[in-house]
């Protein structure tokens, strides 16, 4: 990863982003850019895997699991890392979508 991130200042983006889904391909570098995210944000970082899987491999059985992702989803900020199924990927990235949408829709009205 380039070590020429932004250092993000207080109008910037790092006030407004408070929820992100970092996605990616095994090996893409994915666990690493969200660790870096919430260094420079603050943000709590949370691992899919570690909410899929307990300590030692054995899968968290699936109905547990959705409910801790959907109160996870809940929360007013996140930095989420990985993948899970195909639909906590969808949730996630509507819950994103629909936050910054209406953060850039605030500031339209407010003329910010």
């Amino acid at each position: 990863m380039p070590s020429a991130l932004p250092r993000w200042s207080s109008w910037s983006y790092s006030s407004l982003v408070k929820k992100v889904a970092v996605f990616g391909n095994a090996g893409g570098g994915k666990s690493r850019l969200a660790r870096r995210l919430a260094e420079l944000t603050g943000l709590p970082l949370y691992v899919v895997d570690m909410m899929q899987f307990r300590p030692g491999g054995a899968k968290v059985p699936h109905n547990e699991f959705l409910q801790a992702h959907a109160d996870l989803l809940r929360c007013d900020e996140w930095i989420i890392d990985g993948f899970g199924d195909m639909a906590t990927a969808w949730e996630r990235f509507a819950v994103a979508i629909r936050w910054f949408t209406s953060i850039c829709l605030s500031s339209l009205i407010s003329g910010g």
